[in-house]
């Protein structure tokens, strides 16, 4: 009977897992250049104890692998919006200046003079340095990552370069999701500079959620729940009716 219940409340585990998944998709299906996790893994462990023998059950575990699949492409007009495809991603600093990565282009000049993601992130450039932006400047971003500038109202009319973004080219198999939403290499070391970065400037990536796939997800998870639930109470009623007649034939 316990085995019964075992793998019943291990399949409950692991639809609770993706429920949590498909809501945090659903979510940030409007999100710039948001990217949805694979499924979670299912492996077999064995498990030892008290009062019954050793036995494989199924085990969930959680996937923080992204899937790079490109989102669709909105053209903006806006000088500082930015995308990137494929497996190119883009460098940020994290606030302890550790180099880590996003597909968010929405760009914006901080107060500091620094050009920052949406998320709030200083962009990197490829000297692993936070781009500087001097006031009162006309900035555009060239199709290989480099950051043009010239000042308004100046004599200049030609922009002049101030520094270039840090592409990587990922590994889609190593792509892991960080806690604070971006991206790292699931060695912990960073991704090699992208050979001939593609970025296209007044334009963004969105997210690559798919909102009729994810909501056909979230019913077919619900309806599994409640097969699993099903097969609890069966679980119940047979231990019921085994005790009944344990009694009666005492």
């Amino acid at each position: 009977m316990d085995k019964l219940i075992f793998t019943s409340l291990s399949g409950q585990k692991h639809i609770d897992q993706r429920v949590q998944q498909i809501s945090n998709e659903i979510a940030n299906v409007s999100t710039t250049g948001f990217k949805k996790e694979f499924a979670a893994a299912t492996e077999t462990y064995r498990y030892d104890g008290d009062g019954f023998k050793s036995r494989y059950v199924p085990v969930v575990t959680p996937s923080n692998r992204v899937d790079l699949t490109d989102g669709a492409m909105q053209s903006t007009g806006r000088p500082l919006d930015i995308a990137v495809s494929g497996n190119q991603l883009l460098a940020v600093l994290t606030d302890n200046d550790e180099i880590a990565y996003t597909r968010r282009g929405d760009l914006v000049l901080g107060a500091d003079g620094l050009l920052r993601v949406g998320s709030g992130e200083r962009l990197a450039s490829d000297a692993n340095t936070p781009i500087s932006i001097p006031a009162l400047t006309e900035i555009k971003i060239g199709p290989d990552g480099t950051v043009l500038g010239k000042q308004i109202g100046g004599d200049a009319v030609i922009f002049q370069p101030i520094a270039r973004i840090q592409v990587a080219e990922a590994d889609p198999g190593k792509v892991s999701l960080r806690a604070d939403g971006l991206y790292e290499s699931s060695d912990r070391q960073p991704f090699a500079a992208a050979a001939t970065p593609a970025v296209q400037s007044g334009a963004l990536e969105g997210s690559n959620v798919s909102l009729f796939s994810a909501m056909v997800d979230m019913i077919s998870m619900s309806r599994r729940y409640e097969m699993q639930v099903k097969v609890l109470k069966q679980a119940s009623d047979l231990a019921e009716r085994s005790q009944s007649l344990a009694r009666v034939t005492q």
